[in-house]
Formats: structure tokens, C-alpha cells, sequence
């Protein structure tokens, strides 16, 4: 019984997921050519080029180029496979550990886009918050105080670039911290740093750029609107603190994009969140004096 061990060019790119342009092309550049060509002129490739030829599709689209293929291939042997394989694990382990910066960045996105859909805007509640790690911009304060916006830019776009060529931006907020001081005393526009919440550990990130958000109950409200404009939402959490005697305000307050730029092109739908860290106000107890009389 005679086996039909080759195939014109047609058929065997159809059999590889192919279009003949590519093997011609392929061809051409001295990558991968026929077995044979007929008396007819025809290009015929045979069964055992079929594995070689989808492994060389593969290394393809592990991004090695044209110029790489074909030197492979013409001067291949076990050692150089070996070589060539080992670099592409190694590029391999990269494009996954990339892949999954971008998930992360993707799945925290959609969490935050979900929770957009049930907070409860211009109320105010307390709620228990786990430890969050951030990246901190330089300080912005005095720059702000003298309406130096183009330093304050400056350290914005400094910021957010340090966290993506670091891969420390995961999809979580931006944001921008207010100091005790100011936001108790309706100066919550004077802005004290810049801060991007990761789900990345903060070793190799310089000391003063990172911190931690302690666990801990946090006085919660958002606001729809201009996140430039928070006015309201600071009042509403100083009204609750002078309602509750018991809490006092902790040393920053934390202002969050929940919805922005990039999910609302009409600023009167962004949303904001504004949280202010609680402490129990320390009684100070009976006076000594009166242990006297």
C-alpha cells in the first residue's frame, strides 16, 4: 500500500492553520522551504516538516524574530536548541509575570467599578478597613499654598510614572491625603501628598515614599462631582465628629477616585471617597486635686 507522504503547498498550509502566502514568504526568505518542487513546478512539503514547521510558528509568536528563525535554521543542531529554547523559557516567565501585573491591574478595576454601583453618595458611615500599603508622592503642601500648580502637576505626573515602571500601580485608588489640621479647619484644598494604594509589598520602594494605611475604623462618605471640590463631604464628616465626642479625627484624611477620568467622561458623575481615620478620644479622667480634699 502506497502512503501519500507529501502535500502541495495549498493543502499543507491549510493543515498548519496557515495561508500559502506565508510558506511562499517563508520560502523566499530561506526560513522554512518545501521538501521538494515537481517537475510541474509545485512546491510539495512532506509529513515529518509538519512539527518543525509549528514549532517555528511558536517561536514566532514568542516574539523571536525573522532574522533569529532563519539563523536557527541554518545552522541548527541539539546545542543551539537547547540555547535558543532557554532564552525563550526565560522570555516565557516574563511575558507571564506581565500577563499577571495586567490581570491584577484588570480584576482590582473591575472591584472598584462594582463598588461604585452600591455606595450610598452624601452619607456618612463608619467602616472597619483592613492594612493597605501605598506609594507617596514627594509633598505637595507649601507648592499648593502658593498655588505653584505647575510644580503640583509636576509631582503628580513624577508619581504615577514611578509606580508604572515599577509595577506598583495594581488598579487600585489614586489619591491624595489632607493634613488633620487643615481639613478640621475647612482647608481641606491644601492638599498634603499624592498617594497610589498597591497590592505589591513595598521592598526595594525608597523609605519615603512608602507607607502603610493602618487597619482600623475610618468615618466614610462619597460625593458625587468635581473630586476638586470636597468641600461638602469634609463637613459632613466634622458635623459627625462633633456629634460623637468619643472619636477624634486621625492624622491624615484619605480622598480616593472611585469614579473618574477613565470610566466618566461628565465630571458631575465622577465619585469620590472621603475617609478620615478614627481614634477614641482619651478621657482625661478625674482631676488628682480632688484625690486631696
Amino acid at each position: 500500500m502506497e502512503y501519500r507522504l507529501t502535500f502541495p503547498t495549498g493543502e499543507f498550509a491549510r493543515l498548519c492553520g496557515v495561508n500559502k502566502r506565508t510558506l511562499h514568504y517563508y520560502d523566499e526568505q530561506g526560513i522554512f522551504s518545501p521538501d521538494h518542487v515537481g517537475k510541474n513546478g509545485y512546491r510539495y512539503y512532506s509529513v515529518r516538516q509538519f512539527y518543525p514547521f509549528i514549532m517555528i510558528r511558536l517561536l514566532r509568536q514568542m516574539g523571536l524574530d525573522l532574522a533569529e528563525i532563519k539563523d536557527y535554521m541554518s545552522h541548527r543542531s541539539p546545542a543551539r536548541l537547547e540555547k535558543l529554547l532557554a532564552g525563550q523559557e526565560e522570555w516565557l516567565d516574563a511575558e507571564i509575570r506581565k500577563l499577571q501585573y495586567m490581570k491584577k491591574i484588570v480584576r482590582n478595576q473591575r472591584h472598584t467599578l462594582n463598588m461604585a454601583q452600591h455606595v450610598r453618595c452624601d452619607e456618612v458611615e463608619v467602616e472597619t478597613w483592613p492594612k493597605t500599603n501605598l506609594i507617596y508622592s514627594r509633598p505637595v503642601r507649601e507648592f499648593m499654598k502658593r498655588e505653584e500648580q505647575d510644580r503640583v502637576e509636576r509631582i503628580i505626573m513624577e508619581h504615577l510614572r514611578y509606580t508604572m515602571e515599577h509595577e506598583l500601580t495594581t488598579g487600585s485608588s489614586f489619591g491624595a491625603m489632607v493634613a488633620r489640621e487643615d481639613f478640621l479647619t475647612g482647608r481641606e484644598s491644601l492638599l498634603l501628598r499624592f498617594f497610589t494604594v498597591t497590592t505589591k509589598p513595598l521592598r526595594g520602594v525608597p523609605r519615603d515614599l512608602c507607607a502603610v494605611r493602618p487597619a482600623g475604623q475610618y468615618l466614610v462618605t462619597y460625593f458625587r462631582g468635581d473630586y476638586m471640590k470636597t468641600g461638602p463631604a469634609y463637613k459632613r464628616l466634622c458635623s459627625y465628629l462633633q456629634e460623637h465626642p468619643e472619636w477624634q479625627a486621625g492624622e491624615y484624611s484619605y480622598e480616593e477616585s472611585i469614579i473618574e477620568e477613565l470610566s466618566a467622561a461628565d465630571m458631575q458623575e465622577y465619585i469620590t471617597r472621603v475617609a478620615i481615620p478614627l481614634q477614641p478620644r482619651i478621657s482625661a479622667g478625674p482631676d488628682p486635686a480632688a484625690w486631696e480634699s
